[in-house]
């Protein structure tokens, strides 16, 4: 048998002995050849192996495959399942996999497919050596950043990226930031409506997550955000018609604020909703504070708000103080349609999860990855029936439709109507400047109850009173330019060390490893738990989970 290299040749003879239940020797070892003998002393069997000559393979010469040791001897065959061979078992699956294998599973397949017990650490051991093979080094990957982002960008040209390093005495450039916007996002999000939900993502016009810049940051705080939002400007103008939301991060504040003056700022209504539960211990209050900031009309929003002031007057005087334009959409004065909170930015992350744990070159390409594949499905997308809106918009009309049964509707003018519902409220609809007095029409451009009713009753085609950015036409021009693969990846070390002596050495960050296991999952926002928004409580008598001292079934 030949081998690629002596390596292959050493995991191959390990896996050999698990299989054939012995333990073996390394009785002589050189550059140029290995000879390996049974554990025992008076056993027989024997493998010569050695280098061919101005190559890198190995070549077995000679061997002796009987046995004549004890089943004493051979007892301890499984000592041969070092963490590198179990590494070198497993690498595969994290090729494919993203994470790859938990501890717990390269356990129970090393009992399963090879007869052999392992300890939960050399598992744990066998999982990094194959994680590191499959993704790189971390200190490794830091310095590669440069080329592959090289490639990158060959690969697609427009995309944008951006690498800040800081140079430490007797280290030298240390990573500190990395940017990245993809071209086929760049060009996609001139089709998006202008509202950026931070971390840096839109929404498209069928409704779906779409991702515009990613970053690579030390922490949020002041400077990072200030420096991934005037990257963003290369493609995001400062104007008034850009529309930020975010969780209420004061260094989020901050950085809009020096970035993007005139562009607008509100606050997702989810964390304000778990702010108010935190601060003021009332359920009822996060509802209704909902319930104002998604009401359309300002009567409806005092209405709600009354009701706020006279519930909890400090709830009432925290809402003033953060400011109506900022969270009541009844009282924002640009265009933020649907997007009342920054779930979209947080299935971005979720979806990031996985790849968290990557070094950073295969954590980017990762994302490039799932982007590709994201924007390959998109463009597949199919109209439903003869419509020219996106799927989910075309689900939304419907049901205004459905609901604007019963209604009457008037003639004012050309174009003006007055229409009134079956309770004998009375909207005033003009198709002409697309709007309506129920002012769902001009925030959401989507036809409101009123407004389909008003068409249909005379013969107005409904579906061009939608917003250009819902259509069809748009959608497939967001997604139209390809994201194409890192052609030849696997020589980016190559292109590093081909590279001239004038190119900067990137060095991994300064970190500290914190004690304790690392964390997996994402830090929770204030006022979020698990499972359904119920706090696990901790009994103060029994110390036990899930109850507390009024259902505790301890006796006192």
């Amino acid at each position: 048998m030949v081998f690629k290299n002596r390596e292959e040749f050493k995991q191959h003879m390990a896996m050999y002995a698990i299989k054939n239940k012995f333990r073996f020797r390394n009785s002589r070892s050189c550059p140029e050849g290995m000879v390996l003998r049974c554990f025992s002393r008076t056993c027989n069997w024997r493998v010569y192996a050695a280098l061919i000559k101005n190559t890198q393979l190995y070549e077995i010469r000679t061997v002796e495959l009987r046995h004549t040791c004890s089943i004493d001897d051979r007892s301890g065959y499984q000592t041969q399942a070092t963490h590198t061979v179990i590494g070198g078992i497993m690498k595969a699956q994290f090729a494919v996999r993203g994470a790859g294998p938990r501890p717990n599973e390269i356990m129970q397949a090393m009992r399963g497919n090879h007869d052999v017990n392992i300890s939960y650490w050399k598992a744990w051991r066998s999982r990094e050596f194959s994680f590191d093979y499959a993704k790189g080094t971390c200190g490794a990957s830091y310095n590669l950043l440069p080329a592959y982002l090289e490639k990158l960008i060959h690969s697609n040209p427009g995309t944008i990226t951006a690498m800040h390093t800081e140079y430490a005495e007797g280290i030298g450039h240390k990573f500190k930031y990395l940017f990245l916007a993809l071209s086929a996002c760049v060009e996609g999000y001139k089709s998006m409506r202008k509202v950026v939900i931070v971390d840096a993502s839109a929404q498209g016009g069928n409704y779906q997550v779409f991702p515009i810049a990613v970053a690579v940051v030390d922490g949020e705080n002041d400077k990072a955000w200030e420096w991934f939002l005037k990257n963003l400007t290369q493609f995001i103008p400062n104007e008034e018609e850009v529309v930020f939301v975010s969780d209420r991060h004061p260094s989020i504040y901050y950085a809009i604020a020096k970035v993007y003056p005139l562009g607008k700022h509100c606050a997702c209504i989810l964390h304000l909703k778990r702010n108010i539960r935190t601060h003021f211990k009332d359920k009822h209050l996060g509802y209704l504070v909902g319930k104002a900031a998604r009401a359309y009309r300002l009567s409806e929003f005092y209405k709600t708000f009354t009701e706020i002031k006279r519930v909890n007057a400090a709830c009432a005087d925290y809402l003033i103080g953060i400011g109506f334009e900022h969270w009541a959409r009844s009282h924002f004065t640009g265009d933020r349609y649907n997007v009342m909170t920054s779930n979209v930015a947080e299935t971005w992350n979720s979806v990031l999860r996985e790849a968290r744990e990557f070094p950073i070159l295969s954590l980017v390409e990762y994302i490039r990855s799932k982007l590709m594949h994201w924007f390959s499905l998109r463009r597949q997308i199919k109209a439903t029936g003869s419509s020219i809106l996106t799927p989910r918009v075309v689900e939304i009309m419907t049901a205004n439709f459905e609901n604007s049964g019963g209604f009457s509707v008037s003639l004012v003018e050309t174009g003006e109507y007055e229409v009134k519902e079956r309770d004998g409220d009375m909207y005033h609809v003009s198709l002409n400047t697309k709007t309506c007095t129920c002012y769902e029409f001009q925030t959401l451009m989507i036809p409101c109850t009123h407004a389909i009713a008003a068409a249909t009753r005379y013969k107005v085609p409904v579906e061009t009173l939608a917003c250009e950015y819902y259509s069809l036409a748009y959608y497939r021009e967001a997604y139209s330019i390809p994201i194409n693969p890192v052609v030849e990846i696997e020589n980016v070390e190559t292109l590093a060390s081909d590279a001239s002596d004038n190119v900067v050495k990137i060095h991994p960050p300064s970190t500290r490893r914190p004690p304790g296991r690392p964390r997996k999952s994402r830090i929770q926002s204030r006022g979020e738990y698990e499972g359904g928004g119920k706090r696990n409580t901790k009994c103060g008598r029994c110390k036990g989970l899930g109850h507390n001292r009024a259902t505790c079934k301890m006796p006192i």
